[in-house]
């Protein structure tokens, strides 16, 4: 059996707390298929985080959030302004044989821990900050959705997109192109079919795919895939006009209920968990959704209730599993899928 060295005691523990790069996974893969003793030291690794799971993440509040920065910020300014001062003092020594050793290690320390501070911090600011701009851009391209739909009403006598679907039609085949309406999402795509909204609007900034997405409308019946659609719409709205409903919600992010189905699977089968109702859409980072009223407001709401009403708008009343033809019993009952 060969022991295991320092550098790869710590490539396998970092590969347990799932921080290594691709490289360094496939490296990991290698060395415990190859070697005992590191599959008995990734065992013990796992099997001593293996409490963690049965932990249930807390979402931080915003304001702790941003005070956190805020910290960060004022303690990486101090520590720069207390390096600088250092640093000039120590210049103003005369170094010794010995002092000069010592203290190039020291100074090199110093650089390396402020350094790593700077970089962390920098890092935490960052993405911080980007989430906060992707949320804001998110609510404010939902508006321009409801102008969408303003202007579809307009020319519509007052009605909302609408497609004649038979009594227990599916509701989660997104990206379906055939002649039989089935999806909730086809109703929105009728906006970008006929040009009211553009055709990527759909798609949380926070969520966009790599790969272009241009197409002309016109051609299809409903979105060409799943992954261009991040939002979800709801179900049973009525063709009387937006005023009608009150301030309802009628579009959000991506229900975290529906968010892996597939419009390539035979049937639908889903069952709710405590888990599965505490999560938040994935849009975000799972620290809350943007939601869209029928008066044009938009509010980013952490859980899935959004009024005194305490209804949740990615399920129905009563229902715990879902086969994909459901819908609310009453208007009340606001339903968001898929």
């Amino acid at each position: 059996m060969i022991s295991l060295n320092n550098q790869q005691k710590e490539l396998l523990f970092d590969y347990c707390l799932g921080i290594t790069s691709e490289a360094e996974s496939a490296q990991a893969q290698e060395l415990i298929f190859s070697n005992e003793q590191a599959a008995k030291f990734v065992n013990s690794i796992k099997a001593s985080l293996s409490p963690l799971e049965s932990i249930t993440p807390e979402e931080c509040p915003a304001e702790l959030a941003e005070g956190t920065i805020w910290r960060i910020k004022q303690t990486l300014r101090t520590s720069q302004v207390g390096l600088n001062e250092l640093l000039k003092a120590e210049q103003k020594r005369k170094p010794g044989f010995w002092y000069d050793i010592f203290g190039r290690l020291a100074t090199a320390a110093v650089f390396v821990i402020v350094g790593s501070a700077l970089i962390t911090g920098g890092k935490i600011a960052t993405n911080y900050a980007r989430q906060m701009s992707w949320q804001t851009k998110c609510g404010s391209q939902m508006a321009g959705l409801f102008n969408g739909l303003s202007n579809y009403r307009n020319d519509n006598n007052g009605q909302m997109p609408t497609l004649a679907s038979a009594a227990g039609s599916p509701w989660w085949k997104v990206g379906d192109q055939g002649s039989e309406d089935v999806s909730n999402t086809r109703r929105m795509w009728v906006l970008a079919r006929n040009g009211y909204v553009k055709h990527d609007a759909f798609m949380c900034p926070a969520t966009k795919p790599s790969c272009d997405f241009t197409c002309n409308p016109k051609e299809y019946n409903d979105f060409p895939k799943r992954v261009y659609v991040s939002y979800s719409f709801r179900i049973g709205c009525p063709k009387a006009g937006l005023e009608k409903m009150g301030r309802q919600v009628i579009i959000a992010d991506m229900s975290p209920i529906f968010m892996n189905i597939s419009a390539a699977e035979k049937e639908l089968n889903v069952n709710l968990s405590d888990a599965l109702m505490k999560k938040n859409s994935p849009n975000h980072g799972g620290r809350g959704q943007n939601v869209l009223f029928c008066d044009g407001s938009v509010v980013f709401v952490k859980g899935h209730t959004v009024d005194v009403s305490m209804d949740d708008i990615y399920t129905i009343q009563g229902k715990q599993t879902y086969q994909g033809v459901e819908v609310p019993t009453s208007e009340a009952d606001v339903f968001l899928a898929p």
